[in-house]
């Protein structure tokens, strides 16, 4: 199997405001898979190159159907979660090519339902935040960035010109106290939930804020993977599940799996990034890109259509950004 990777920096249509700062572009790690004549994609954000290159010969003489155990020597080999995501995705492409079927197929997940998308809006100026809720005002849902400085009324203001479902993202920016005077305002205002309320690494004060909050609170940063699950339970309602954080599909699909057991509700998530990895989980983080690398899910009025093509019905697409490919040998 071969492996060949190829960095890219990805400008945003516009700059995002986060509770870190501004992001203008985003750096994607772009990972390609060759086996008897099939090419299977994968990609992750901000993934090290480094850690790319070693998995290559984890690789030598493996195939798409050996997909579990190809996973487990990358993760024994310390091949960090973004990493181990973006050749898990590119794996789980040949599989679905090589038996002709889309992903979700393959898993099993056809006829399902696919849940709304919320589309994001970064910690803004109140100007910038009441024009950007009403250009997002026939989306079903969005997710409200909040901030150290928060104190839940910028929820006010989004609720005075959009109607529909609120969400809202902590960053980890309070204490559980401070955060616990923040979810009141935010209930004030119909927020249905608070994602990571408190900074991530202890569970007690994610409990804390739970068990006394008038919104259901969500892990986001502390959800890590299938082992941070028993971690979570009995602390918060939900957590989120990203690609990036778990390693790839196969153990994000454990972590649900896990969670679901333990009585947990379970969020799909995603940072910006390229059609490939958001096609993966169902969701719409590509859509602030200005040079999609690739093309693969589709969106149109908060909705979501899976595709219909092998694998994850990626295309790649010329790179105009700048680029670095790196070819590590047959393998």
């Amino acid at each position: 199997m071969n492996l060949t990777q190829e960095t890219a920096t990805i400008a945003l249509r516009a700059p995002f405001a986060g509770n870190t700062g501004v992001v203008t572009e985003v750096r994607q790690c772009m990972v390609t898979l060759s086996w008897e004549g099939l090419t299977g994609y994968g990609t992750a954000r901000d993934a090290d190159p480094t850690e790319i290159r070693a998995c290559a010969p984890l690789l030598d003489g493996a195939s798409p159907y050996e997909l579990h155990g190809v996973l487990a020597r990358l993760s024994a080999a310390g091949i960090g979660p973004a990493a181990r995501s973006a050749v898990d995705l590119a794996l789980h492409d040949l599989l679905g090519k090589a038996c002709g079927q889309p992903l979700h197929r393959l898993l099993g997940l056809a006829g399902l339902p696919t849940a709304p998308p919320a589309a994001s809006i970064g910690a803004y100026p109140d100007d910038e935040l009441i024009a950007r809720a009403q250009s997002l005002a026939d989306q079903p849902i969005l997710k409200l960035t909040l901030t150290p400085e928060d104190d839940g009324s910028r929820a006010g203001m989004l609720r005075s010109v959009y109607g529909g479902r609120i969400r809202a993202d902590g960053n980890g920016s309070w204490s559980p106290d401070r955060a616990l005077r923040v979810a009141e305002e935010l209930h004030r205002h119909g927020v249905e939930l608070l994602e990571q309320p408190v900074p991530p690494g202890s569970p007690d004060n994610l409990g804390y804020v739970h068990e006394r909050s008038p919104v259901p609170v969500f892990a986001d940063e502390d959800c890590t993977g299938p082992e941070s699950v028993l971690r979570l339970q009995g602390r918060v309602s939900a957590i989120n599940v990203k690609l990036l954080k778990c390693g790839g599909v196969l153990a994000a699909r454990e972590t649900v799996s896990l969670a679901r057991r333990c009585g947990l509700e379970v969020m799909l998530g995603c940072k910006v990034e390229s059609s490939l990895g958001v096609t993966a989980m169902d969701l719409d983080g590509h859509l602030d890109l200005t040079d999609d690398p690739f093309t693969g899910i589709g969106t149109e009025y908060g909705m979501i259509s899976l595709p219909a093509s092998a694998g994850l019905d990626a295309v790649a697409l010329p790179v105009s950004g700048p680029t670095h490919r790196v070819n590590n040998g047959e393998h």
